[in-house]
């Protein structure tokens, strides 16, 4: 099944409400008294380099994923990712020791917007950076013609960025060196449909988002793509990239925008949506949506309940053209 193929299959899907992510800062040291395996995501059971606990060893205890906590969020030294999850029979800790249940801290959810997704129209992108390897072979039948595009999944707050990375690779992502970065580790159908939803993959954009942004994402890379995929099925299965496809050469108003949100996933929507826009000679362009989201990110299914968990966005531009594959 095609990416477009599954797209189509999932319009007919509704989206569940789900939680919000609750996870509970902690502080102090965590004691293992068993040789547990320490997670890079709980969901997905992922041990990137099969870390194991050293019974016996104090690590730093940074968070419990929800009150009363089943996994506690520690640093283990040497590993990569550094951050782990271990379940929370595994040792002890003093912030852990609990009488009463009074005693526990209240249940909070995850506040304000969790991440940013954020969308490419790609061709006002292409428009305006037309020198870019993605953008010397526009073709009318391309998928990025009529779908939006993977710019990027950035954890929130902003300025959350670069987590465990070297020098090197940052300093390499932060002069556009984007194809000096490392290749990802993805499956063979990940790199396939990433280079279809992120057409900047071919300018090394997959290795940035990664550096810059995936590497604060609780998964490792197949984890960050898998989610970032998953997300834009959701959104270009919906109404939203229907009405931009319906209106190639057209003004779009943020009004409009957001009232095909409110459609597609529920009342509300829309206001978690901004639109970012460009003048290009006498028009002005939509460039890029940023979409605000809070929860966990499971499958394409999830995409209503994380829009209207998040906060509302604030927006600059409020109308733009949608502009058709092809420079002018």
């Amino acid at each position: 099944m095609t990416l477009r193929t599954a797209a189509l299959v999932l319009c007919a899907i509704a989206a569940l409400a789900l939680p919000a992510r609750a996870e509970i800062p902690l502080s102090g040291t965590f004691t293992a008294d068993r040789a547990c395996p320490a997670l890079q995501s709980i969901s997905r059971e992922t041990n990137p380099g099969n870390v194991i606990l050293t019974p016996g060893e104090n690590y730093e205890l940074l968070a419990g994923n929800k009150s009363p906590p089943s996994h506690l969020r520690i640093v283990v030294p040497g590993a990569s990712p550094a951050q782990r999850w271990v379940a929370v029979n595994c040792g002890k800790g003093p912030a852990l020791a609990v009488s009463e249940p009074e005693a526990r801290p209240a249940a909070q959810s995850y506040r304000g917007t969790q991440y940013i997704l954020a969308v490419n129209w790609q061709p006002a992108f292409c428009e305006l950076n037309s020198r870019t390897r993605e953008c010397r072979d526009q073709r009318p039948n391309a998928f990025e013609a009529t779908n939006f595009t993977l710019h990027g999944l950035w954890p929130q707050p902003r300025g959350n960025e670069y987590c465990d990375v070297s020098n090197r690779d940052r300093i390499a992502s932060q002069d556009n060196r984007w194809r000096e970065l490392p290749p990802l580790d993805l499956t063979i159908a990940q790199r396939r449909d990433l280079d279809m939803v992120m057409p900047g993959s071919q300018s090394g954009l997959d290795r940035h988002e990664w550096v810059k942004h995936g590497s604060c994402y609780d998964g490792g890379q197949r984890e960050y793509y898998a989610d970032s995929l998953d997300l834009m099925l959701a959104l270009n299965a919906s109404p939203v990239a229907e009405l931009f496809a319906a209106n190639i050469g057209k003004r779009l108003t943020l009004t409009e925008i957001r009232g095909a949100f409110d459609l597609a996933f529920g009342a509300g929507a829309g206001e978690r949506v901004a639109i970012n826009c460009a003048p290009d000679g006498n028009r002005t362009l939509i460039t890029e949506l940023r979409i605000g989201l809070t929860g966990d990110i499971t499958g394409p299914d999830d995409f209503a309940a994380l829009l209207l968990a998040a906060d509302p966005a604030e927006a600059n531009c409020r109308s733009g053209q949608v502009d058709a594959v092809g420079l002018r």
